[in-house]
């Protein structure tokens, strides 16, 4: 997947395309236990747009999102890459009047991808 189609796909608030594009990064090499780090797992369905499985080894249930900064988020996947794409062009304000949500909402999230980074780094 080319970074120029990538950056082109993230510009949008479209959910159902965000979560497609993340799955492509999170499994990259295939879906795995967060927890064991296992690859035998079981496909359990979905719940909304994400996927749920089962792990086959040590028996945890996940999703698409488990153990990572959109776990818990009620701001759709779409909107948060809109944020994301947008941290260094738009400010906070224009983003929520934009997405209509809130600027605690928008500024959680930058909060979150920052201290990944930091994390990383």
């Amino acid at each position: 997947m080319k970074l120029d189609y990538l950056s082109n796909d993230l510009d949008t608030t479209n959910n159902e395309r965000s979560i497609k594009i993340f799955r492509c990064i999170r499994w990259v090499n295939g879906v795995y236990c967060p927890k064991c780090r296992s690859f035998e797992i079981n496909n359990r369905g979905t719940y909304g747009n994400l996927n749920r499985y089962t792990c086959k080894n040590c028996n945890n249930n996940f999703n698409d999102f488990t153990r990572t900064m959109f776990h818990k988020s009620k701001i759709s996947l779409g909107e948060i890459f809109y944020i994301l794409n947008n941290l260094g062009n738009k400010s906070i304000k224009e983003m929520s009047e934009e997405l209509n949500c809130s600027r605690q909402s928008i500024h959680r999230i930058s909060r979150l991808f920052n201290e990944e980074l930091d994390k990383k780094n």
